[in-house]
């Protein structure tokens, strides 16, 4: 039995492992940070720390001399920070605290050469107090002291000196050194594990976005997005799957349209090849079938005409190239214009046209993109309407509004495919007769015209009965 041994590669650029890399980083930073502020910088901290206190509390006491209590809060500060709290006066002799002996004899606690060096800068005037470090001969550690001036009590002036002992902190140290390598070990193996499976977390949803995109990439559109747990891969997933939904729709409408201009260019073309050869064999001598033949030949020349006019009609408008120029049109001449290119119609297949006007139909818009409207309208009631060759054109003002009405009474739409017919290629179902005229691609140019005039339009409609194609315009 052979067993295969899997080498895991581990990609430096990963989402994952850039998650991990940062994550770990950080935690690696704050230990650091841990280390400098309890090791390194410890003793300047407790100095500076200690500084604070005494400064604080001696201008405290300054503030509460001539207070009732202030020998008893001497004593409590005293006893409470372990601090030595002396009020001297200008000769150095010791006011409080004091006991019932030293009450007697006032003991000089200060000689004039130290009181000099404490108070000097105090009694000029230049400080109100200081802090300093003093290394006393009898004593192991340095001690920081506090001077300051208190006031004159029957014209002696009085001071303060607070004393506390700068504790060496090297054992503190040790103790701190030893506790902090095992914290960060513990702390260091923590953070890798909970990195490494927290940035899996947050890029699972990317990586699983990054495979689903590569399937899509390889021609799978029935792929979807997956959300993830929080709102920005959310939107992520919504924003991918509605692309993923319109490039569905896209290589749809890609195949729809291959489909339907293969059909609509092979049928034409084989008329007009098929009617060419019985011109050739058949009817080159007889001048009446000849003549039929060249006019069938004409009208589907006239057909492939149309459907490349519509193809580029409809290619500028998806480039954006399309534009309205805004004149005064008068829509009642406009509909008698276009109706007239239909009399072929009429007279060949019986077409009944009744065209009503109420009002003055004047409006604002691009008449030639208004007879591009009006002639897909038209034209497609007329391939809709079977049987029914009957077909009413109404234009009313009313309101400051000019509406028109394109009515047949053909086939009719479902329902559930109102909203489609304004697409590209869309045709009813149940229509299999190829029509005389049109291209599948007239409302979708009536809708991106209509939509560009900013003009309301719809369709009311009833399977078997009918529909009626309108648009709303203002009055001019």
């Amino acid at each position: 039995m052979i067993r295969e041994n899997k080498i895991i590669k581990i990609n430096n650029n990963s989402i994952m492992f850039k998650f991990w890399k940062y994550f770990s980083g950080f935690a690696a930073a704050i230990l650091i940070a841990l280390w400098l502020l309890q090791i390194v910088f410890l003793n300047n901290f407790y100095e500076s720390m200690k500084i604070r206190e005494v400064t604080k509390i001696g201008n405290y006491l300054r503030t509460e001399y001539n207070s009732s209590d202030f020998e008893y809060q001497i004593l409590n500060y005293s006893q409470k920070k372990g601090m030595n709290i002396e009020v001297i006066d200008e000769d150095g002799h010791l006011i409080y605290p004091f006991n019932w002996v030293e009450a007697l004899f006032k003991p000089k606690v200060m000689d004039e050469q130290t009181f000099n060096e404490f108070f000097s800068s105090i009694v000029s005037g230049k400080e109100k107090y200081r802090v300093f470090t003093v290394k006393f001969p009898n004593l192991e550690n340095p001690t920081l002291v506090y001077a300051g001036f208190l006031g004159t009590t029957d014209d002696v002036k009085h001071y303060i000196t607070i004393k506390t002992s700068l504790d060496p902190v090297d054992s503190t140290i040790d103790i701190l050194k030893k506790m902090l390598i095992i914290v960060s070990i513990l702390a260091m193996a923590l953070s890798l594990i909970l990195s490494y499976f927290m940035s899996k977390r947050l890029s699972k949803p990317l990586v699983d976005m990054s495979r689903t995109a590569k399937k899509l990439g390889k021609g799978n559109y029935d792929v979807s997005f997956k959300k993830g747990d929080y709102s920005e891969v959310d939107d992520l997933a919504d924003t991918l799957n509605y692309a993923t939904n319109e490039l569905t729709k896209t290589i749809e409408m890609r195949k729809d349209l291959i489909a339907n201009v293969s059909h609509d260019l092979k049928t034409p073309l084989t008329v007009i090849k098929s009617y060419g050869e019985m011109i050739r064999d058949i009817s080159g001598s007889d001048e009446k079938k000849r003549n039929e033949h060249i006019a069938t030949i004409i009208n589907e020349a006239d057909h492939l005409t149309e459907l490349v006019n519509d193809l580029l009609d409809l290619s500028k408008m998806e480039s954006n190239l399309e534009s309205v120029n805004f004149l005064p049109v008068d829509l009642e001449k406009t509909v008698t214009n276009v109706s007239n290119r239909f009399n072929v119609l009429k007279e060949k297949n019986d077409f009944i046209f009744e065209f009503k006007t109420i009002g003055d139909c004047t409006i604002l818009g691009d008449e030639k993109k208004l007879e591009q409207v009006i002639y897909n309208l038209i034209n497609n009631a007329i391939n809709y309407s079977k049987e029914e060759k009957y077909l009413k054109i109404i234009l009313e003002e009313k309101d400051g509004k000019v509406r028109f009405d394109c009515i047949d009474h053909g086939l009719g739409i479902e329902e559930d495919d109102i909203d489609e017919i304004w697409e590209r290629f869309y045709r009813v179902r149940d229509n299999h007769t190829r029509p005389s005229v049109g291209t599948g691609l007239g409302l979708y140019i009536v809708k991106n015209i209509l939509e560009l005039h900013n003009f309301q339009y719809g369709v009311n409609s009833e399977l078997g009965k009918g529909s009626d194609f309108y648009f709303i315009a203002k009055k001019y």
